[in-house]
């Protein structure tokens, strides 16, 4: 992933600017872009603003490092009729991406391409914010976009080489997903097996216990039978020493 980073960076498109009319354009093309958003907020202020004075604005903010008031700019010029939208939502996003929002700098990126399809910048820098958010089947799919439109671009070597080390790591991810799910599989049958492994080894002194116990019983019961067989002998019998004594007269004559 630093290898893929290293080319990223390299890989990344500029702002692009708009042809310029207004003493502010003029200014701005002179390297001054301090001097020049006094006159362009002037303009945008009076309304008498050339629809390219959006972007300028927004660029020489951006050119200063502040990239806030920049996306303020960028912003207002998307509602703004006669402006470049393509180019406005393109340094929109590299606002955005100045200031981390990276949910927001695809969006504008995103919105680039649908007011030109053909327009090749955004599909570059929004597969690198792709790629900084881990969507890589997503920035795959938009580096092979950037290349379709721009064939003979110079960065081509270096783009083909992210995508070669993103179709890695994607491929590498489904292996490991793969044998992530055999080992979740295993180790649920052998959970398995060691639930029914103990329940047998429950069940199978559960029955030797109910087995000692009917044992205990039956030889509780043997004894007291016997018990019993022995008392009703004793009652039955009588001993010489308790013979009856009959007294009586003899009258033999």
């Amino acid at each position: 992933m630093t290898l893929i980073l290293t080319l990223l960076a390299a890989a990344f498109c500029g702002p692009i600017f708009a042809q310029t009319k207004s003493e502010g354009m003029k200014l701005f093309e002179q390297n001054k872009p301090a001097e020049a958003i006094a006159f362009l907020e002037a303009d945008i202020a009076s309304g008498t603003a050339l629809p390219e004075e959006y972007n300028y604005l927004g660029i020489s903010y951006y050119q200063i490092g502040n990239y806030e008031k920049s996306v303020e700019a960028f912003k207002k010029g998307t509602s703004v009729s006669g402006t470049n939208k393509k180019l406005i939502y393109f340094n929109l996003g590299n606002s955005y991406f100045a200031l981390q929002k990276w949910q927001e700098a695809l969006d504008s990126y995103a919105m680039a391409s649908v007011a030109d399809p053909s327009y090749s910048a955004p599909l570059l820098n929004k597969a690198n914010v792709e790629l900084k958010l881990d969507k890589l089947t997503e920035a795959v799919a938009d580096y092979k976009r950037f290349l379709v439109l721009k064939p003979d671009d110079e960065q081509r070597p270096k783009i083909e080489k992210i995508i070669s080390l993103i179709e890695a790591e994607l491929a590498a991810r489904v292996e490991r997903e793969r044998l992530a799910a055999e080992e979740a599989t295993r180790l649920k049958a052998e959970e398995e097996r060691l639930a029914k492994e103990k329940a047998e080894k429950e069940r199978l002194a559960a029955q030797k216990r109910a087995e000692e116990e009917a044992a205990r019983r039956k030889m509780l019961e043997d004894i007291a039978g016997s018990l019993r067989d022995g008392g009703e002998t004793t009652n039955m019998s009588a001993d010489a020493e308790d013979s009856l004594g009959y007294d009586y007269d003899s009258d033999i004559d």
